[in-house]
C-alpha cells in the first residue's frame, strides 16, 4: 500500500488511537503504583515506538523525559541485541550514560510482537523515591561521581518471556531504602508497557499492519513538515545567549550554559560550544537530558499544537561538546541534571529571543520560568520505626509573554507533574503542612508580569529526620525579557519567621545533604518566580491595581516598579500615576 492510499480519516483515527494508548499507559501506572511520586505527582512518561525505534506517540507527560527516552530505547536494544528479544520480554535500565537521565529515573522497554513479527516497542520512564546511594532519595548534593548517587542498572531483562526474573528484582531491592515501594512501582511500569502492547495489537488487528505503519509514518512526516514550515519563516542567522546555575554544590561559583541557535533554511543547529566544562558536583546533564531540553523548547517556540513525535526532532541538530556540563564524561555525578536542563531550555529561549519579532512566523517566547525542579527531600523514621522518604519538587512561576502574564504556581516547562496534595502528604508521612501559598511580589515586574511562585512550610512530626535539597535560582534569578525584571529568587530556610531562623544551605544556597532536623521543626521552601516581559512602566495601570487587590503585588512594588499610585481607598490615581511614570522614565535617560 502506498502512502497516498491511506485516507486522512484513517490516519487520524489510527494516530489518535496510538495517542490514547500512550495516555492509558500513564493511567495504568498511576492506578497500580504505591508511591506518591507516581500516583499523585505523575513523575513519569510513556511512549509507543515503531519497529525502527522512532517515537510515534506519547502522552502529555514530562518533556524532560521524552526527548531522552528514545536514547535509552536504542541503547537497550543495541546492547541486548534485537535478535535476542522474545514476546513477553522487558528490559530495565537507569544508567544516565546509556541514554538515561539520572539514576532515580528507571526505564522499562518492551518489544511488541504480532504473529511472531516485531512491530514496535512500548517504553516508559519513571522517577523512583529512592535508588540507594549516599542519601535517602538518592539526590546527594555533594556527590563527585555517579557511583555515589545510587544503584546503576545496565540494560538487562527483568521479564523473560512473561516471567519476572526474581534474582534481578531481589538484587535491585536489596540496594534501595524503600524496597516495598520499589517493587510495586516497577511492576506498575511493566503493566504500563503491557497496555501499550495491547493497544497497538488491537489497532493492527483492526486496520492491518501495513496501514498502521503507514499512518505512523504519515503522522511523523506531518509533524516534521509543520515544524520546518515555522522555522523556514525565521531569518537565517546565528542567535546566541547564555544562562547560569548558582553553583555545583562543591564550589560556590556560577556555571554557565552558552548556546548559539543557528537557523539555516527550515532547520536549526543548537550549538553549545563555549559552555562551561563538566563540574565536580552533581550538576551535569547527560546528552539525552540535554536533547530533551532542546527539543521541548524548539517545539514550544514553533507551534505547540503540532503532534509530538520523532518527526519533530528531525529538523533539529544538537552540538554538545564532550566534557562539558551538557555532555559530561563518565563517571560524572549527574543526579542534578534536571537542574541543568532548566538552565538549558531557558538559555535556548533567550537565544531565540534574539530573532526579530516582526516576521511572518514569530517565535513563541516567554521570559525565564522558575528554572529549577526545586528538589527537596524529608526523610527519617516514624513512631512505628518505618522509614519514610518524601520527595517534593514544588511549582514556581512561568515567565511573562507577549499578551499574557506568566502562569503562577506551575511547574517548569521541563515537567508536567502535579503537586502533591497537602492531604496526601499528611496522611502518608509524619509531616504537617503549616503554610502553602503564593509569594507576593515573586513574579518579575513587566508589561506582562511574571508568574508567582509558592511558599510551602513543612513541620516534622517524627522524632527526628533529615533534610536534603538540590535546587537552583537562589543566586541567579530567572531573567526577564525586553525590559522585564527578573523573578524573585528561591530560598530554603529552617524555622522561618522565628528568632531561630537560618538558611538551610548557607554555603550553596540550595544544595545541602542530610541536615539534621528535630521533632516539631519547620522547613520552609520558597520557589523562584517567573521573569517579567516588557517594560513594567508600560503595564496597564488597572492590571496593577487588580494585582494589588488579589495580593499578587505589594503597594511598594506597585509604586517603585510599576509607577502606579493609588489613593487611600485603593483606587487608581491616574494623574499621579502618569506623573510618577514620566519622572521614572526621565530618570532612566
Amino acid at each position: 500500500m502506498k502512502r497516498h492510499e491511506v485516507d486522512p480519516v484513517t490516519v487520524e483515527v489510527v494516530t489518535s488511537g496510538l495517542a490514547a494508548g500512550a495516555r492509558e499507559m500513564g493511567i495504568t501506572m498511576r492506578q497500580t503504583s504505591s508511591s506518591t511520586i507516581f500516583n499523585e505527582g505523575n513523575d513519569y512518561s510513556c511512549g509507543i515506538f515503531n519497529d525502527r525505534t522512532e517515537l510515534v506517540s506519547h502522552g502529555e507527560f514530562l518533556p524532560i523525559h521524552l526527548g531522552s527516552l528514545p536514547y535509552s530505547v536504542n541503547y537497550a536494544i543495541d546492547e541486548v541485541g534485537v535478535d535476542q528479544f522474545r514476546p513477553g520480554d522487558s528490559i530495565i535500565l537507569n544508567d544516565p550514560f546509556r541514554g538515561g537521565s539520572h539514576l532515580p529515573d528507571v526505564t522499562l522497554v518492551t518489544p511488541i510482537f504480532y504473529r511472531d513479527r516485531l512491530i514496535g516497542w512500548g517504553a516508559n520512564r519513571a522517577h523512583h523515591l529512592d535508588v540507594g546511594g549516599t542519601v535517602p532519595g538518592s539526590f546527594y548534593a555533594q556527590a563527585r561521581e555517579n557511583y555515589q548517587e545510587g544503584l546503576r542498572i545496565p540494560p538487562v531483562k527483568i521479564i523473560k518471556e512473561g516471567d519476572l526474573d526474581e534474582e534481578i528484582m531481589q538484587m535491585i531491592l536489596a540496594n534501595v531504602r524503600l524496597p516495598g515501594n520499589m517493587r510495586s512501582d516497577l511492576l506498575s511500569q511493566v503493566s504500563a508497557n503491557l497496555t501499550a502492547r495491547r493497544r497497538l495489537i488491537e489497532l493492527v488487528e483492526r486496520y492491518g499492519l501495513e496501514t498502521v505503519e503507514r499512518c505512523m509514518a504519515i503522522e511523523m512526516d506531518n509533524s516534521e513538515r509543520r515544524i520546518r514550515s515555522v522555522i523556514a519563516g525565521w531569518p537565517d542567522g546565528d542567535y546566541s545567549a547564555e544562562d547560569s546555575m548558582d553553583n555545583d554544590g562543591i564550589t560556590d561559583v556560577p556555571r554557565t550554559v552558552r548556546v548559539t541557535v543557528k537557523v539555516r533554511g527550515d532547520g536549526v543547529v543548537v550549538d553549545f560550544t563555549g559552555t562551561d566544562p563538566q563540574v565536580e558536583g552533581p550538576l551535569n546533564s547527560v546528552l539525552g537530558y540535554t536533547a530533551s531540553g532542546v527539543y521541548m523548547t524548539i517545539q514550544a517556540a514553533t507551534d505547540p499544537t503540532i503532534p509530538p513525535n520523532g518527526g519533530c526532532y528531525r529538523p533539529v541538530e544538537i552540538v554538545a561538546p564532550k566534557g562539558t556540563i551538557v555532555n559530561p564524561h563518565f563517571p560524572a555525578a549527574c543526579t542534578g541534571g534536571n537542574e541543568i536542563v532548566s538552565v538549558i531550555h531557558n538559555a535556548v529561549y533567550r537565544a531565540l529571543g534574539e530573532i526579530p519579532r516582526d516576521i511572518a512566523n514569530p517565535v513563541r517566547l516567554m521570559a525565564a520560568d522558575q528554572g529549577s525542579s526545586n528538589n527537596l527531600f524529608l526523610s527519617g523514621f516514624g513512631e512505628d520505626g518505618e522509614r519514610f522518604v518524601l520527595y517534593e519538587y514544588p511549582e514556581g512561576g512561568w515567565g511573562g509573554a507577549e499578551g499574557r502574564d506568566g502562569q503562577s504556581a506551575i511547574y517548569s516547562i521541563v515537567g508536567n507533574t502535579w503537586n502533591l496534595p497537602v492531604e496526601a502528604i499528611e496522611m502518608k508521612y509524619p509531616l504537617r503542612i503549616d503554610r502553602y501559598e503564593l509569594r507576593q511580589d515573586s513574579g518579575g515586574p513587566g508589561k506582562w508580569r511574571g508568574g508567582l511562585s509558592i511558599r510551602r512550610d513543612y513541620r516534622l512530626l517524627a522524632p527526628s529526620g533529615e533534610l536534603s535539597v538540590l535546587g537552583n535560582r537562589v543566586r541567579v534569578p530567572p531573567y526577564g525579557l525586553f525590559g522585564g525584571h527578573h523573578g524573585a529568587p528561591a530560598r530554603y530556610r529552617l524555622d522561618p519567621d522565628t528568632p531561630d531562623e537560618r538558611l538551610a544551605a548557607p554555603e550553596f544556597g540550595a544544595k545541602k545533604s542530610m541536615v539534621a532536623l528535630r521533632q516539631d521543626q519547620v522547613v520552609g521552601q520558597e520557589t523562584a518566580g517567573g521573569g517579567g516581559y516588557g517594560d513594567p512602566l508600560d503595564r496597564d495601570p488597572s492590571a496593577v491595581v487588580r494585582d494589588l487587590e488579589y495580593g499578587y503585588v505589594s503597594l511598594t512594588s506597585a509604586f517603585e516598579h510599576y509607577g502606579v499610585v493609588v489613593d487611600e481607598d485603593g483606587q487608581l490615581d491616574e494623574e499621579a500615576t502618569l506623573a510618577r511614570r514620566d519622572r521614572m522614565r526621565a530618570g532612566r535617560r
